[in-house]
């Protein structure tokens, strides 16, 4: 077996990278097809994580057949590397070949523990399915399910594990209004109640910049957090524009200053399962543009966060004073999720347990190299 590396943008590599994943995911339905410019906008000479990430791209091959391939990212001056873009035949003697290659050059550039699978950063997309949970989302991490199998083979253990749950909606509205009225007798004595407002769509880079903000603040205090400019963000979720309905997605203020934040949208997959690999005119973009606001198929309850208020006081009750504008919307939806919370995250105990029907499970796994 060969294999090969490349640090630097190469059209022909990452051609062979693209044909090779979706010869892996063809029958996974919901993998939409990739292009070049998906990898040009984060390893090309001008994409704006240059400035912060080095990457090293791998493939093996076998008789000119590609096995594996994957790349390996870490900010600069970082200790830890981030495994993505990953995907591997059913054959555990090439599988180690590739993670066999991938430690010794991490090594190289003194990295000292590896997390997979995490695509250059977790703006970007990481964690992967455990097997047998529900229906796929949009934005949920989906592989083969051999994956885990060839993982625990290579070295790596597990190391996170997050859930999404199903909301019991009427038990769950019931509640919401014993929680409000605790929070509204909890509150009555402050003078400048937070407001929560609808994301202002028409001022679109405006809110990202605060919610750029708010993500990197609130979410600091992840394992797997790092920074990301405005620019490296906005490359990522600029897209988000089309999916998301400004009456689901709302930004709390408290004394004029943005603390929290709260992103909702109803799933876009099937939607856009439908038109993937096709190139639609004006029309059909148009009449696209509208199912997706008229979409009434699964809520995602997707980012919850908030950072300290302006004199450092907490904020309580972000997912409570959402939900009063979302209770009646989710009873229109055929479920809603509750989308990667770990066991002891704020925004998953704003759901009371009860309420809660499992769905599915994802995992990070890890590998110390010391």
């Amino acid at each position: 077996m060969l294999v090969e590396i490349c640090s630097d943008w190469n059209d022909e590599f990452f051609k062979r990278m693209i044909d090779f994943k979706m010869k892996i995911h063809k029958d996974i339905p919901t993998t939409f097809p990739e292009s070049m410019s998906d990898y040009e906008k984060f390893f090309s000479a001008t994409s704006p994580f240059k400035e912060d990430y080095e990457w090293l791209a791998f493939i093996v091959t076998d008789n000119n057949e590609v096995m594996s391939k994957a790349i390996l990212c870490w900010r600069r001056n970082s200790h830890i590397g981030n495994l993505g873009f990953l995907d591997w035949v059913n054959h555990p003697e090439s599988a180690k070949r590739l993670i066999d290659s991938v430690v010794s050059e991490a090594k190289k550039w003194g990295l000292s523990q590896l997390k997979t699978p995490i695509d250059l950063n977790m703006y970007v997309k990481y964690r992967i399915k455990l097997p047998n949970g529900g229906a796929p989302f949009w934005g949920e991490p989906i592989y083969p399910d051999y994956y885990h199998e060839l993982f625990i083979k290579t070295g790596f253990q597990e190391m996170a594990r997050w859930d999404t749950f199903e909301l019991k909606i009427w038990d769950g509205i019931r509640d919401y209004f014993s929680k409000r009225k605790k929070l509204k007798n909890h509150s009555k004595d402050r003078p400048h109640p937070s407001k929560i407002r609808c994301v202002k769509m028409k001022e679109w880079e405006s809110e990202l910049k605060i919610i750029h903000a708010l993500f990197n603040e609130a979410y600091k205090t992840m394992p797997e957090w790092e920074p990301i400019s405005f620019s490296q963000f906005k490359l990522i979720y600029d897209d988000f524009k089309y999916i998301i309905n400004p009456l689901y997605s709302y930004i709390v203020e408290l004394d004029g200053r943005p603390v929290a934040f709260s992103i909702n949208f109803t799933d876009p997959l099937m939607i856009l399962s439908a038109v993937k690999g096709k190139n639609i005119n004006k029309i059909e973009k148009l009449l696209l543009f509208l199912k997706l606001r008229s979409n009434l198929s699964t809520f995602l309850i997707a980012h919850v966060g908030k950072i300290s208020g302006p004199n450092g006081e907490e904020i309580k009750g972000v997912q409570i004073q959402v939900s009063k504008r979302i209770q009646y919307i989710v009873t229109l939806m055929k479920k809603t999720l509750v989308t990667f919370q770990v066991k002891n995250s704020p925004s998953r105990r704003s759901f009371d347990e009860k309420n809660q029907r499992p769905y599915s499970q994802y995992v990070l796994y890890g590998m110390n190299l010391e």
